[in-house]
């Protein structure tokens, strides 16, 4: 493309991501198994995964080496980027992940899976929708990664209507993982799903959501204190008009997502590109990618014209 642009008359304009993560992986925190809701609400449990995924390989192998290790977070050229939030539990250390598995799950079988006190193995199944190759491919990766520190990792992929309604709409899966959300400015403060779980969206936390959306409701689950006072905040963000304010009301609910370490990624999305031909004008050089944006329309293509 790069090389044609000369005999085919047009050139291209760079598409931003909005998006925190390529990979945004989700442990169910609020599963229905009262066992495995402990361990996987055990923020070391989610340190020690973390700390075993060997990103720069899934990055070199599957992103053609485009990109570096990060965790679902805001860019850094961004006023609120959290460097805590971003860089965490990212450096590959199978030494780290295995001491801190050895504190909260130490026994093995004969396999070296590790074992829950009843004498279950420790299983995540990843439940996956299928069309997004990129998760599945990144998989073939990860799940030895994991293994490695004895964790009985699995991935189930299935169609997307069946995804909705088990993970989306449901809450007896194990895991899962997804992308999209917000990653600076005013698409975080629109769009934050990873940082607290304000919706639906939030697939790491269905029963917390519930609880801040509709208390009453039977499948509502009273998230810890950090959690409530990120509603709080962000309850009182959507209520301000003052700019400076709502930096700083966001600010706090992105270093409490730090500390709380609720999800973790593999690395931030790179720019994109669309190709423009030549005879388009009043187009902008540089435009969000985004869903939510939704591009190119904010542009106001009703303003091209062709030359």
């Amino acid at each position: 493309l790069y090389d044609g642009q000369e005999t085919g008359q047009y050139g291209f304009y760079t598409t931003t991501s909005t998006e925190p993560n390529e990979m945004v992986f989700q442990l169910n925190l609020t599963h229905p198994d009262p066992i495995k809701r402990a361990l996987y609400q055990n923020k070391d449990f989610r340190a020690a995964l973390s700390h075993s995924i060997d990103r720069q390989s899934v990055i070199d192998t599957i992103f053609i080496g485009q990109g570096a290790p990060d965790q679902p977070s805001v860019r850094p050229e961004d006023p609120l980027y959290n460097e805590q939030l971003a860089t965490q539990f990212t450096a590959y250390d199978t030494a780290k992940a295995n001491e801190l598995l050895d504190t909260i799950i130490p026994n093995k079988d004969g396999e070296g899976i590790r074992l829950y006190e009843n004498g279950q193995r420790v299983s995540i199944i990843f439940e996956i929708d299928q069309v997004r190759q990129t998760f599945v491919d990144s998989f073939q990766l990860v799940l030895p990664m994991l293994r490695a520190v004895g964790i009985d990792a699995q991935m189930r992929t299935m169609d997307r209507s069946l995804w909705e309604v088990r993970v989306r709409q449901g809450g007896e899966y194990d895991a899962t993982v997804h992308k999209f959300g917000g990653n600076g400015g005013i698409v975080a403060i629109l769009d934050p799903r990873y940082f607290f779980p304000n919706t639906t969206e939030a697939m790491y936390a269905k029963g917390w959501q519930i609880w801040y959306n509709d208390k009453n409701s039977v499948d509502a689950v009273e998230p810890p204190e950090a959690t409530k006072r990120q509603f709080e905040a962000y309850n009182e963000l959507r209520q301000s008009s003052d700019p400076a304010l709502q930096n700083e009301l966001m600010a706090e609910i992105l270093q409490i997502a730090a500390d709380e370490f609720y999800v973790f990624g593999i690395t931030l999305p790179l720019d994109g590109y669309g190709i423009l031909a030549n005879r388009l004008k009043n187009v902008q050089p540089v435009m969000p990618n985004s869903w939510g944006y939704p591009t190119p329309a904010p542009t106001n293509p009703e303003q091209y014209y062709i030359s």
